[in-house]
């Protein structure tokens, strides 16, 4: 992992460790605590630097980890409650063209197994990448659309253990979820 990728996670957690804390220490939701312009733009530029290291590195591994991360926070951030991610809004453009290059990888069937089962996970919410797909990302779609009812297990712990350090929330939440419900 690059220095960029977890010096990004280390980023990302302290962001979510914020939210949650600010939301558990107010009488409730307010406007000022699910807006911050500081947390908006912070993962505004999370966002936009995964798509950017994507573009720019040489390495398959660190390329693939990149968009991992950057799929995982647009279905975060349109699936999940933005007062306990702290994700208040994502770039449209940023997120179309992740979608895009995700299309180009089920066209070529070049996902490998945990990309796969988090974009099957990824597809009972299917509105959180239809709503970007339908427009001509014809492999995303069919994907979406065959996956989004068949049940999936949650990752098993040992698939999980020792893999998702330093992944932001992506690892903390597929951890969380491999813990819970397990």
């Amino acid at each position: 992992m690059t220095n960029r990728l977890r010096e990004l996670s280390d980023n990302e957690l302290q962001l979510s460790v914020n939210s949650v804390f600010n939301y558990a220490h107010t009488d409730g939701p307010s406007v000022e605590n699910a807006n911050s312009q500081a947390m908006f733009t912070d993962y505004l530029g999370i966002h936009k630097e995964y798509l950017n290291i994507y573009k720019t590195s040489n390495d398959a591994a660190v390329k693939t980890e990149a968009l991992k991360r950057l799929i995982f926070l647009n279905w975060q951030y349109l699936s999940q409650a933005n007062l306990l991610t702290g994700i208040t809004g994502l770039d449209d453009d940023t997120m179309f063209e992740g979608y895009e290059i995700l299309n180009g990888l089920v066209q070529t069937n070049k996902l490998d197994d945990e990309f796969k089962w988090m974009l099957e996970f990824y597809s009972k919410w299917d509105y959180a990448i239809l709503e970007y797909s339908e427009d001509g990302l014809d492999s995303l779609t069919a994907f979406v659309k065959e996956n989004r009812w068949i049940p999936r297990q949650p990752p098993a712990k040992e698939w999980i253990e020792g893999k998702m350090d330093n992944r932001g929330q992506m690892g903390k939440y597929l951890t969380a979820l491999s813990e819970t419900i397990l």
